[in-house]
């Protein structure tokens, strides 16, 4: 699934800090949020989220199977270090459609939307490093930009369907 723009990304180190932190941020640090600063169904709908969008994503994966090629990358910088030996020493480059990064991240950016009046300033902080992770995905060759959309979809699919069944917002037009 290359696509023409792929081809002129530029493979950037420093974007491996964003990229590794998603882990800790979105299943840690957006959950707790939404417990504390909001209540337990933005908790839930936060929680499972992430657990069928991570449904949503396996299945695609196994009847999706993509590759993305990597570039040789010089392991001469701390970033490029990390990239070389963490990112692509453990993460084979399979299951790139739809991105997880992506959809977590996509996720975690609508909860703490819905959060943004209570802790304004973390909440605005946390979503522009979530913002940070979406290009990181392509910017270290870990994804091709169509996968970037595939998990913008999903996350949007997912997270807006535990609203309605967790919160069953009243939509009655009168």
């Amino acid at each position: 699934m290359r696509g023409w723009l792929d081809e002129k990304i530029p493979v950037i180190p420093i974007f491996v800090v964003p990229y590794l932190s998603f882990h800790v941020l979105a299943a840690f640090v957006v959950p707790y949020f939404s417990l504390r600063f909001g209540n337990y169904k933005a908790f839930l709908v936060n929680g499972f989220a992430i657990i069928f969008g991570q449904i949503s994503l396996d299945v695609a994966y196994f009847f999706f199977q993509t590759k993305v090629p990597r570039p040789q990358v010089s392991d001469d910088s701390p970033f490029s270090w990390v990239l070389v030996h963490v990112v692509y020493g453990n993460d084979q480059p399979l299951n790139g459609f739809p991105s997880n990064h992506v959809t977590w991240s996509v996720i975690s950016i609508l909860s703490l939307w819905r959060l943004r009046k209570r802790i304004a300033r973390t909440a605005w902080a946390l979503i522009a490093w979530f913002v940070l992770i979406i290009p990181a995905t392509v910017l270290l060759a870990q994804h091709f930009v169509i996968d970037i959309y595939g998990g913008i979809f999903v996350a949007f699919a997912v997270y807006w369907a535990c609203v309605f069944v967790i919160e069953k917002p009243n939509l009655r037009i009168s």
